[in-house]
């Protein structure tokens, strides 16, 4: 056994492969997604209700996806689910999202480049 230790050394931060996409028109308000996020990630938009009457799930802390799937795995109605990066980047830059669609990420930044000007 060795008295001198190795040095730590941080990891560079980790970039998530998939974004959160949420169709809020498909969300019946079950919260099963809320419940078993593990980093509390979700939670429902009460100020906002869908064309069913129901209140959606938003994102209130994006930054703590760790992008597990547990949301699109126990969701029943496939109302959120992760998508590859660059092709829902491709789709929200060109409009081509249908009515309802939230990507908390890019609506984030957004929002943070609104700010800046």
């Amino acid at each position: 056994m060795s008295a001198i230790r190795k040095p730590i050394t941080p990891r560079p931060p980790r970039t998530r492969q998939k974004v959160l996409v949420i169709l809020q028109e498909q969300c019946k308000q079950c919260s099963l997604c809320v419940e078993f996020c593990p980093k509390n990630v979700l939670c429902i938009d009460t100020a906002k209700y869908n064309r069913k009457g129901y209140h959606p799930v938003t994102a209130c802390d994006i930054d703590s996806c760790v992008n597990c799937e547990f949301c699109e795995r126990i969701c029943p109605d496939m109302a959120i689910f992760l998508a590859d990066r660059e092709e829902a980047l491709k789709a929200y830059e060109a409009g081509a999202l249908q009515e309802g669609t939230l990507i908390p990420e890019f609506e984030a930044a957004k929002k943070a480049q609104e700010v800046e000007q």
